[in-house]
């Protein structure tokens, strides 16, 4: 009998209370920051100037005639080669002096400048993943709890109740 009325108390004592569901959360977060670094060298040259000169020799085969006839048609020759050009900063320019019997040229080149550049790109990367987990909690609202107590004690008086009315029944009766 004993049993029978604790089995009814652990009953109504844990019957009412439910558990909450267990939830899983993951936040991931990334974060990529790039850096670039340039570097950038510039080499700069002067202008040069330059000239160059040619002794134009004399032909000398001991015959007179011939030499001033091959002289003559070389300095008529290269007197045409008179010529000169420029473009931008840089030019050239080639005579004849028929009188030093020379071949002059000039040339002039602007100033330059070689540029290099060389990037790095660095990337880095930084991940943050977080898992929460929610352990269940039991939890029973007041009201609840309260009718559980309430519904104990019924139990416990109607149990009683019983009992008091079964060993009444079972009793002799005295008269």
């Amino acid at each position: 009998m004993k049993n029978i009325l604790y089995f009814f108390m652990l009953i109504t004592a844990t019957g009412c209370g439910t558990t909450k569901v267990v939830k899983e959360k993951r936040e991931e977060q990334k974060e990529v920051i790039v850096n670039t670094d340039r570097i950038t060298t510039i080499e700069r040259n002067k202008a040069i100037i330059d000239s160059l000169k040619f002794k134009i020799a004399q032909s000398q085969t001991g015959d007179q005639k011939f030499d001033s006839a091959v002289n003559s048609a070389v300095s008529k020759i290269l007197s045409n080669l008179n010529s000169s050009k420029s473009s931008g900063d840089n030019s050239y320019q080639l005579k004849y002096d028929d009188v030093l019997k020379e071949l002059r040229a000039l040339i002039k080149v602007g100033p330059t400048d070689n540029q290099t550049t060389i990037n790095n790109a660095t990337v880095h990367t930084k991940e943050i993943i977080k898992d929460t987990r929610e352990i269940p909690v039991k939890y029973m609202p007041k009201w609840v709890v309260m009718l559980s107590c309430f519904g104990g004690c019924c139990v416990i008086a109607a149990t009683g109740f019983l009992i008091y009315r079964v060993s009444r029944w079972m009793r002799p009766k005295l008269a």
